[in-house]
């Protein structure tokens, strides 16, 4: 193999030092997939498509001896994996196809883009939950599921035949030109395009590779090109009526002015050229290299203003669009954005409230849409403007061009971004809607302003080379006069630093959050208490009878604290939060505490309280680890709602490290859940007709965690829709990957937990209906579980959303009956199809046999005559079962049939029986 890959190599060295010809190959005959996609199949008169260019480059450029098959993505992996295919042309790298195909290098990068004719799409955040129809190519939905993943999105890609059935829903592509959509962003960058060849053949990419670098790949980029300019063009004519069609067949080259006073990136004269650049100026050129619409720059030195566009010196002014110019003119769809920024001096008087514009400029017209004419000083130019400002004639300027202002004497301000059009005649109608047709259907100006960026960049880096050898020079005393402001600059933050770390609070007259602190990194071998108080229903008061009157409240219990805790630390942190360090124990904190109502009438009179959290501090902890379990056990009270106060031991601070892991944990990713499965029973014929669906945790770090742990955390930190989607969509794989192994399902179904924070989002019938379409898998296979908790919501929601679920074939489950709320009352009215008895009815038997009977007998009476379903949960005896049987309960669940178990197990027990 070594010698035969340096005989290849000393070939192609050889053939391409001594011969303009590529290297003619004497192999195999090759099959070659040619992808049969819209845009590579794309050709126009004198332009041939991509596919065709492919074809010419293997077989007339490379001499291969080739044969081409076309192919869609849908029947690539079936065509490479049953050895049909020897390589493919213009086909994206992508690991999937790694086993069959070396690559060579990249051709051209595509961008890949989520695009529609009907539904608005502004950004990423649009997606969530929707529907995708993509091609079916595995790295680009990938590449769309990762971007969607990092940004905590999900949503449902599907994969189709041909885009272009489904251009008013949402698709993902690589070329939105195809399609020409209203609405679209991109979403981010696909793998180069390439050529691959099977992994046989792979000695003979290092000659494609070299035939690319050394020719080819322009000639792909040429035609590439080429196409997007066509297919530019095409969009863009056919969009035209007759009337536009005609218009611009007799059409003179356009007359453009640009501003000579600004410096933007919307039009600017090159300092190195002479001629302006920019967005405008890019956008013109495109028109005329890309729709044949010529123009000439009628810009020169003198201003140029709306009154010379109206006596038709020129055809178009590049201005903002206003309600006064909006009288005379007609404007564009916006093209670009520009800042304006309000500057004044850095030692003005707050109180003028002047402000300066130039006339007839838009920051004019924006200046009186926040302010009365008689603020606003108008300016004939900015040299008479800026000395105004500096005199102290006027307190502020209203400007778009920041950069001549120096920021170390004037205050630089952001106000507000202002659109910039194009500007035209009033009679001008016909060309302004030709020119808004272009920017939909061949131009981007996102990418106008990119180029235009990348080209100032160009220009200011070599304007910079060019004055390099004096900067250098400047550079030596730059430096000495830097050190100088950093050693000083240093040295008066420092000081000033200092002095705020000593001030105290000024309304309590307490050290404050800066000294509390110091307090912690410098007294941590101190020994003692520490405590955190949090005020009650003093917003309220506050909101109420004002802040003088909340600031009163403040200086009372402020005093309070000092007078009772005179060796103490006390501190105010924020608002009617307090800190506290004690060398007294726990108790003797709390005693203390309990008299607040004696020195504080106006709090006790006003029904203001507080929770009080108290930890021990140890030499071995530190002071903030101390405070930070007092501030737990301070939070613990108000959720507990049982005493005022809160000791952190150490039963308590295990509770809380473990719960704070178990959170990281989920935070961090929930990709340890997983579902385990327990069997329902039918207890008429002793068949498997379904599962629960039981949600399970395992992580590297903590092992097995039980759902009694991670289960509330998730609840109370308001993440527990992630758990039950994660459960709903890997229950629904389940019953997929079932169907696919053909194991019956008759009247068979997996249920699944939803929790009522779970079941108030807008998302829920979206989520379950989309993971049904996306895996095709019938909703008659599905019972989503709800427990009585539940109905504590909405009820009209409530209904609404279980109805949306069954008309999905969705089966309703009302699971732990009896074990919580009682809710005999509402089962008429509730859309459900099956009650689960929670295990208690079942234990309380043992407590009272005749009574546990008699009850249960009743309640399946009840349940039976409103016709529901009956399931039996907690069986875990022989006469448990016999006893259900007798009563001609439907189904059974429990140890006595199974324990939950994982997937594979579970499939085995469904084939067995």
């Amino acid at each position: 193999m070594i010698y035969r890959l340096f005989t290849l190599v000393f070939f192609v060295i050889f053939n391409f030092t001594f011969s303009k010809e590529p290297i003619r190959l004497q192999n195999e005959k090759i099959v070659i997939g040619i992808i049969d996609e819209p845009f590579f199949n794309l050709s126009y008169p004198n332009i041939q498509s991509l596919n065709e260019t492919a074809k010419f480059f293997l077989k007339d450029y490379m001499k291969l001896n080739v044969t081409f098959k076309n192919v869609s993505y849908r029947n690539l992996e079936d065509e490479l994996e049953s050895g049909k295919l020897d390589g493919v042309a213009l086909i994206p790298k992508n690991h999937f196809f790694d086993k069959y195909l070396d690559f060579s290098d990249s051709i051209f990068s595509e961008e890949l883009y989520v695009v529609s004719e009907n539904h608005s799409i502004n950004s990423l955040d649009d997606l969530n939950n929707k529907v995708v129809y993509t091609p079916y190519m595995k790295s680009y939905i990938e590449i769309f599921k990762s971007i969607l993943d990092n940004n905590d999105l999900e949503a449902f890609p599907v994969p189709v035949e041909n885009l272009g059935y489904y251009t008013d829903k949402l698709i993902l592509t690589t070329n939105p030109v195809l399609y020409k959509p209203d609405y679209g962003i991109k979403i981010g960058n696909s793998s180069g395009v390439t050529i691959a060849l099977a992994n046989r053949y792979r000695d003979l990419i290092p000659l494609i590779n070299h035939a690319l670098t050394t020719k080819y790949r322009d000639l792909f980029l040429k035609d590439l090109a080429s196409l997007n300019k066509a297919v530019s063009y095409n969009n863009f004519y056919t969009s035209l009526t007759s009337e536009e069609k005609e218009y611009l067949k007799n059409l003179p080259p356009i007359k453009v002015a640009y501003e000579n006073k600004t410096d933007s990136l919307v039009s600017y004269k090159s300092q190195i050229s002479g001629e302006y650049k920019g967005i405008a100026p890019n956008i013109f050129n495109i028109l005329k290299n890309h729709l044949k619409i010529d123009f000439i720059d009628a810009t020169n030195a003198s201003d140029k203003n709306p009154e010379n566009l109206k006596n038709k010196e020129f055809d178009v002014m590049v201005l903002s669009k206003t309600k006064e110019r909006s009288k005379d003119f007609i404007f564009s769809k916006k093209i670009y954005e520009i800042g304006t920024y309000v500057i004044n001096l850095d030692n003005s008087s707050s109180s003028s409230g002047t402000i300066g514009v130039l006339k007839d400029n838009v920051e004019e017209y924006l200046a009186k849409r926040y302010d009365v004419q008689g603020n606003i000083i108008i300016f004939n130019d900015t040299n008479s403007m800026i000395k105004a400002l500096n005199n102290g004639k006027v307190g502020n300027l209203l400007v778009t061009n920041k950069e001549i202002f120096d920021s170390n004497k004037y205050n630089i301000i952001p106000f507000e971004t202002i659109p910039v059009n194009l500007m035209f005649n009033k009679e001008n109608t016909l060309l302004r809607d030709i020119i808004n047709k272009a920017f939909n259907y061949a131009i981007d100006v996102r990418k106008a302003a990119e180029i235009s960026q990348l080209e100032r960049d160009t220009e200011n880096k070599t304007i910079y080379l060019k004055n390099k050898e004096i900067r250098d020079i400047l550079v030596l005393f730059s430096i000495l006069f830097i050190f100088i402001i950093l050693a000083i600059s240093t040295y008066l933050y420092q000081e000033r630093l200092n002095k705020k770390n000593l001030l105290k609070d000024s309304l309590t007259n307490l050290p404050n959050r800066f000294i509390f602190d110091k307090f912690c990194r410098e007294q941590n071998s101190l020994t003692g208490s520490t405590f955190v108080i949090d005020l009650n229903n003093f917003k309220n008061i506050n909101d109420s009878l004002g802040h003088e009157f909340g600031d009163t409240i403040l200086k009372e219990f402020a005093n309070f604290l000092k007078n009772i805790f005179i060796d103490s630390y006390i501190f105010r942190i924020s608002g009617d939060e307090f800190y506290g360090f004690s060398f007294e124990s726990q108790k003797e904190i709390i005693e203390k505490l309990k008299k607040y109502r004696d020195f504080c009438p106006t709090l006790y009179k006003n029904n203001i309280t507080f929770n009080l959290g108290v930890s021990h501090k140890t030499a071995n902890n530190s002071l903030a680890t101390s405070f930070k379990y007092s501030d737990l056990a301070m939070l613990e009270t108000k959720k507990e709602k049982i005493n005022f106060y809160k000791i952190a031991d150490e039963k308590f601070i295990e509770k809380m490290d473990r719960e704070s892991s178990i959170l990281s944990l989920l935070k961090e990713d929930i990709s340890g859940i997983y579902p385990m499965f327990q069997p329902k029973y039918c207890i008429k014929t002793n068949k498997i007709i379904g599962a629960e669906s039981l949600a399970r945790y395992k992580s590297l770090e903590l092992g097995a965690i039980g759902p009694f742990e991670f289960i509330p955390i998730a609840e109370k930190y308001n993440f527990i829709h992630k758990v039950d989607y994660k459960i709903a969509k890997e229950s629904i794989i389940f019953i997929k990957e079932l169907l696919d192994k053909n194991v019956p399902l008759d009247d068979f179904r997996i249920s699944f937990n939803i929790s009522m924070k779970t079941f108030k989002r807008d998302d829920l019938i979206t989520i379950i209906s989309g993971l049904l379409s996306y895996f095709r898998v019938p909703g008659k296979y599905i019972e989503v579980e709800i427990t009585e908790s539940i109905f504590v919501l909405d009820m009209k929601d409530l209904i609404t959303k279980l109805k949306a679920l069954k008309n999905l074939g969705i089966q309703i489950s009302l699971d732990d009956f009896t074990a919580g709320h009682s809710t005999a009352g509402l089962l008429p009215l509730l859309p459900i199809d099956v009650v689960k008895f929670d295990k208690s009815l079942l234990d309380s038997l043992e407590v009272n046999q005749k009574k546990g009977k008699i009850v249960y007998k009743n309640l399946i009476s009840l349940i039976k005559d409103l016709n529901f379903k009956i399931v039996s949960e907690g069986v875990e005896t022989k006469e448990q079962l016999e006893f259900l049987e007798f009563l001609k309960v439907d189904y059974a669940q429990g140890y006595y049939f199974s324990k939950p178990i994982s997937k594979e197990g579970f499939v085995t027990e469904v084939q067995i029986l």
